[in-house]
C-alpha cells in the first residue's frame, strides 16, 4: 500500500498524469452524467462549463446528449487526450488550458460542473479555494447551477486514516487518506497499476483537498451571490449528509 508523502503545494499540476485516465473511476461516465443530470434537471441544449475536464470524457458525454460544452483542464497533456478524442468523434467541443483561479468568464453558462471534485479545494490557502467559486459565480447566467461532487468532511472526520482499494476494467487503484484536522483537508496518496498478464505498477500520486461543511459551502455561495439549493447522496436523491457517505453533492443556484 502507499506510504505517506509529503504532499506539494501545487500537486495538482502534475497529480494527474496520463494514467488516471485509466483508473476505475474514469469507467463510470455515462452514469456521472446520467447523475448530473438528474440533480440539476436542465431542459436540454443548456451552455455548460465543466471544469478540471481532465480527458474530457464529462464534456464529450454532455456534447453527445446535445448540450453545448466548454472545458477547462490544467494540465496540457490531459487536454490534448480531450482534444483528440472529440476529433476522432466528430464532436465540436471548446477546451481550454488555464488555471481555473485565472478565468475571467461572465453571464455566459447555464451550468456549470465540478464533477470528481473538480479542482474544488485543491488550492495552497483558503483564499485561493474561494476564488474557484467567485469564478463559478460569475461565469453563471442568472438561474444558473452549480454541481460539485467532493468527499464528505463527516466520513472523513469520523473514518479516517483509512487504506482502500478499487478494481476497475484495466487498473487497480490503490488509496491512502488521512485526515488533517487542523487545516481542513485530506491528504494521501494513489498508487495505480495496469492490470493484464503483467502488473505494471506507476508511482504513487500524493493529494491534498480542502473539504467543506454543508454549512461553509452554504456561507460560501451566499458570499458569491448565490446560494445552497440541495445536497445529494451518491444515488442523486436529495439527502443532508451522513457520516456513513464517502461523498456528497451539492448543488449551487445564481
Amino acid at each position: 500500500m502507499p506510504s505517506q508523502l509529503e504532499v506539494p503545494t501545487d500537486w495538482y499540476v502534475r497529480g494527474f498524469p496520463p494514467i488516471t485516465a485509466a483508473m476505475p473511476w474514469a469507467d463510470r461516465t455515462e452514469a456521472e452524467v446520467d447523475r448530473a443530470i438528474m440533480m440539476l434537471r436542465p431542459e436540454g441544449g443548456e451552455r455548460v462549463l465543466d471544469l478540471a475536464c481532465g480527458i474530457g470524457r464529462h464534456s464529450l458525454e454532455l456534447r453527445r446528449r446535445g448540450f453545448e460544452v466548454v472545458g477547462v483542464e490544467i494540465s496540457p497533456e490531459l487536454l490534448e487526450m480531450a482534444e483528440r478524442a472529440a476529433a476522432e468523434e466528430g464532436l465540436e467541443v471548446s477546451f481550454m488550458q488555464a488555471d481555473l483561479r485565472e478565468l475571467e468568464l461572465r453571464d455566459e453558462f447555464d451550468l456549470v460542473l465540478s464533477l470528481n471534485d473538480g479542482a474544488v479545494g485543491y488550492f495552497e490557502t483558503d483564499a485561493e479555494n474561494y476564488r474557484t467559486f467567485e469564478v463559478v459565480a460569475s461565469a453563471l447566467r442568472g438561474g444558473g447551477g452549480h454541481l460539485v461532487q467532493l468527499p464528505n468532511v463527516l466520513h472523513a472526520e469520523r473514518n479516517l486514516p483509512s487504506k482502500s482499494w478499487i478494481v476497475g476494467e484495466s487498473t487497480l487503484e490503490l488509496s491512502d487518506h488521512r485526515w488533517n484536522a487542523e487545516d481542513r483537508y485530506i491528504e494521501g496518496s494513489t498508487v495505480p497499476i495496469r492490470l493484464g498478464e503483467v502488473f505494471e505498477r506507476y508511482e504513487e500520486i500524493p493529494f491534498r483537498q480542502r473539504l467543506y461543511t454543508v454549512e461553509e459551502l452554504a456561507e460560501i455561495y451566499d458570499s458569491v451571490g448565490m446560494r445552497l439549493a440541495n445536497t445529494f447522496s451518491g444515488s442523486g436523491k436529495p439527502r443532508t449528509p451522513k457520516p456513513n457517505q464517502f461523498e456528497i453533492f451539492v448543488e449551487g443556484r445564481k
